[in-house]
Parts: C-alpha cells; sequence; structure tokens
C-alpha cells in the first residue's frame, strides 16, 4: 500500500494546467439542460473571450493572492491486488494556510472487507504544523507525534507545487491535449492524458522536487498510467479555483497490481482559515512515535 500512498500524494500536485491561444467553447450548466426537456426556453451562456492563455494568467494571478482555504475532497478507490478487489471511499475537510504552510484535517476513510463484504470504517485527525505532524490514532484512542524526518521536505514540496507557474513551460507539450469549455459561471479546463508523454511528465515532475527517498523514486519508475482524466472549474468573475475532478487508472508493472481512483474536491472559504494551532492539550498528550 505504501507505493500507492507515495504515487497518490505526488499526482495530486503534479498535474498543473497550461495554456492555448483559442477561446473557450459555451456549454450549458448541467441545471439548465432540465429546462429543455421540460419546454422552457434556455438561455445563452454569456460568452467570454478571454483566452486559455489569459484565464490561466488571472487564475495564477489570484493564486498568488490566497492565503488560506478549506478544501473538501470525496474520493473512491478500486485496488486490485493478489487477484482480491479492495474498495476503499475515503471524505475528507481540510482547512490549510499557505504562509506558514499549515493543515488540519478530518475525515473518515471506509474499507470494504474482500472476504466478507463487510465495511470497515475509520476516522482520522490530523494536524500539519511548524510544531509537527500530529495524528488521532482512533483504534488506541490517543493523539501520536509522527517522526519528523522527512516533514520539511514534504513542506518544500507543497510549497513548491503551489506555485504552479513554475511548471507552465514544461507543461507546453500538452497544449493539443486539452479542452476549454465555458458557461455563464465558469470556465472549465479539461485534459485527457496517458500514454508515454504523461508517464514522463509526471516522473520528471515528482523527481525534480528532490522530496522522494531512493526506494519512493523507485516504486514512482515502476508505475504507469494508463488512463487520466483531470477537470478544473474556474470561477469567471474571481478566477478561484472552485473544483478539480480527477479520474485515475495505474498499474505496478513488476506486480500487475492495480488502482483506479475517482476524486473530486471543491475549494471555499478563500482567505477566511486564521492561524491552525495545535490545541494544547494534544500537545502535552501526544505520544512520540517511531517507525
Amino acid at each position: 500500500m505504501k507505493k500507492w500512498t507515495t504515487l497518490l500524494f505526488v499526482c495530486l500536485f503534479a498535474m498543473i494546467l497550461t495554456a492555448c491561444n483559442s477561446t473557450a467553447t459555451p456549454v450549458a450548466k448541467e441545471e439548465d439542460t432540465s429546462k429543455e426537456t421540460s419546454g422552457e426556453s434556455t438561455k445563452e451562456p454569456k460568452v467570454s473571450e478571454l483566452t486559455l492563455e489569459e484565464v490561466y494568467k488571472n487564475a495564477m494571478d489570484r493564486q498568488n493572492e490566497i492565503e488560506s482555504l478549506t478544501s473538501e475532497v470525496a474520493m473512491e478507490q478500486l485496488i486490485t491486488s493478489g487477484g482480491e478487489e479492495i474498495h476503499v471511499k475515503s471524505d475528507m475537510t481540510m482547512d490549510m494556510t499557505i504562509d506558514p504552510i499549515a493543515m488540519y484535517a478530518k475525515g473518515t476513510s471506509t474499507m470494504v472487507d474482500p472476504s466478507t463484504g463487510e465495511e470497515l470504517p475509520m476516522g482520522y485527525e490530523m494536524y500539519m504544523v511548524k510544531d509537527g505532524f500530529f495524528m488521532y490514532d482512533e483504534m488506541s484512542a490517543a493523539w501520536m507525534k509522527l517522526p519528523s524526518d522527512n516533514y520539511e521536505e514534504m513542506l518544500g514540496q507543497t510549497a513548491e507545487q503551489a506555485d504552479a507557474s513554475q511548471q507552465l513551460e514544461m507543461l507546453k507539450s500538452f497544449i493539443e491535449d486539452f479542452k476549454f469549455e465555458q458557461n455563464d459561471d465558469q470556465y472549465i479546463l479539461t485534459l485527457d492524458a496517458s500514454g508515454e508523454k504523461f508517464n514522463d511528465f509526471v516522473l520528471e515532475q515528482a523527481l525534480g522536487t528532490g522530496a522522494l527517498s531512493t526506494d519512493d523514486q523507485a516504486i514512482l519508475e515502476s508505475i504507469k498510467f494508463n488512463d487520466m482524466s483531470y477537470v478544473i472549474v474556474i470561477n469567471k468573475e474571481t478566477f478561484d479555483t472552485e473544483e478539480i475532478k480527477m479520474v485515475m487508472e495505474l498499474v505496478e508493472e513488476n506486480s500487475g497490481e492495480s488502482i483506479v481512483m475517482n476524486t473530486f474536491m471543491t475549494f471555499t472559504n478563500i482567505n477566511g482559515i486564521g492561524a491552525i494551532e495545535v490545541p494544547q492539550e494534544i500537545l502535552d498528550a501526544a505520544t512520540e512515535v517511531t517507525f
């Protein structure tokens, strides 16, 4: 399972948008399509003449203004290993500040036992702050302080990937793969990617951070992307990123293990999060653990 944890962490930060010089194709919002079947008229969407390059630049400028946000993540995974299929569903709400980088997350992960079909839910809660990485262990009903060996590297990787403009030149090879659409309120940017070009790109992005161990690099190099669909929804007025939808299918070539992951993320409460601090009672009670 460690190999998938490593890979999925990298992928969430590795794919960032690029630019091209065509305007967005108008599309109706999903809720508008019902009017057609009921006989009601459907108004034409407000058409923006901005190109994808201009939208991207505005979104990057806006990103540089973001100091904090709340993200809600819903994820479904189907892991095939040793002839068994393991279903995992996860829901998480995360508050994050950018400077300093800090995070508070709480959620539930539910795994379906492949032999019995029984659902095995497990809640989790965690802080990642300057004081360290703290996680609540539901089984022992106690807080743990995890090893800080790679803590600074993890923070450094997050900070580097947050500055997506650094990757713009590298992503020009994907220009022809983007679809650029719009409705009244949003720009919709879609990338369907797979094959050697995409595998090479993800590997280059991940290794370029310098945050992966030698073992993790070997794991990443053995994984092939069979398919990926990535959709980003940007608010027309504010240029905030409102939604990210991602579907990935990956195979570990040596073992044949595979994973299909469907992720949906929303971003709200932009610049509405105060300082994230670990409560004193957790600092006092947390037990340091080693692996």
